[in-house]
């Protein structure tokens, strides 16, 4: 059963920025928004062993190093950053910050959620403060990438040793960003940790992907304390104990998050969006859906999508927030 949506009354019309999202995608110069964090990142990692796989002179010279003996290698270390590029175009940050206020508050209405904003406004070259309160700030920015340190350490049978550190910058390829982590304590109990902030990106090469990022990390930061709570319960009713056990439990979980998410922006979006952007194209909504789904945490959407529009979008939020198991089987 669908829900009915009724759009507020509104004048704007925010269709100029579709063009403005495609004119312009800037690869720098980059800024730093936090410090540098110790914690295995799978991307990160790939980075670099792809550089490796580019770079054989480099492993011949380590293997003349170790005595031309057969090798071994391992990651001792990997420390990364979120690095952004700010937007710099006045005209475009104006406008893009009002849309963006005006879609989150109807989404916030629509699904009767209280505001965890304090503010929502466009970074520029200083890397913003720490916010004091409970509440999330929302960073818009140009483009967001990882800034990296990596030290592999390869060795021979003698145990003669080599260690090899890697610097780098990569785009993240996502335009939304609101990250929980998990950490294990010596006690072996784990605990939740959040950002408090989330991070908007105004360039895509789908216009409508930008559009949305501001609903779909507004609905993720609603929902994720119900996805930390399921998580909780699966570690606390398994025999799991180490991180990377752990972390395989935070992936499937946050997979699931993805779909409801992503159900909830398919059946909410087309029509808010609409009403801001009236000419919008329906072919840049299934080709973002065909974007998505080409990355492995959004294996679940379409299932998502199909099981919101069965259920209704208030629904699907009540399930969740009472059950999310309830709806994970709905998409096993």
């Amino acid at each position: 059963m669908a829900d009915a949506i009724f759009a507020s009354d509104s004048s704007k019309n925010y269709s100029i920025l579709i063009d403005l999202i495609k004119l312009e995608d800037k690869q720098g110069p980059f800024f730093a928004l936090n410090d540098f964090e110790k914690s295995f990142d799978q991307d990160l990692h790939k980075e670099s062993i792809e550089f490796f796989n580019q770079h054989p002179d480099l492993i011949k010279k380590i293997q003349a190093d170790l005595d031309d003996q057969p090798i071994q290698w391992r990651l001792k270390n990997i420390s990364h950053r979120l690095m952004y590029v700010p937007e710099t175009r006045e005209e475009y940050t104006a406008i893009f910050e009002r849309y963006c206020n005006d879609v989150v508050k109807d989404i916030l209405r629509l699904t009767e959620s209280n505001n965890p904003y304090i503010t929502i406004h466009t970074l520029g070259a200083s890397k913003p403060e720490n916010s004091a309160t409970k509440g999330i700030d929302a960073f818009i920015v140009h483009n967001l990438g990882k800034e990296y340190v990596a030290t592999y350490v390869f060795s021979n049978k003698d145990q003669k040793e080599i260690a090899i550190e890697l610097t780098g910058k990569i785009f993240l390829g996502e335009v939304g960003s609101y990250s929980s982590y998990i950490s294990l304590n010596e006690n072996g109990s784990f605990e939740f940790t959040r950002d408090h902030f989330t991070i908007w990106q105004n360039s895509a090469k789908n216009p409508y992907t930008a559009l949305i990022t501001p609903v779909e990390e507004t609905l993720h930061i609603i929902l994720r304390q119900y996805t930390e709570r399921s998580i909780q319960d699966r570690i606390e009713n398994s025999a799991v104990k180490t991180l990377k056990e752990v972390e395989a439990i935070v992936e499937d979980w946050i997979s699931v998050e993805e779909a409801i998410v992503g159900g909830l922006v398919y059946a909410l979006l087309p029509s808010t969006v609409e009403k801001y952007i009236p000419d919008l194209p329906d072919s840049l909504v299934e080709s973002d859906i065909k974007t998505k789904i080409e990355f492995k945490k959004y294996r679940h959407l379409r299932k998502g999508i199909k099981i919101v529009e069965q259920l209704g979008y208030k629904k699907s939020i009540k399930m969740y927030q009472d059950d999310p198991m309830t709806f994970r089987n709905l998409l096993m």
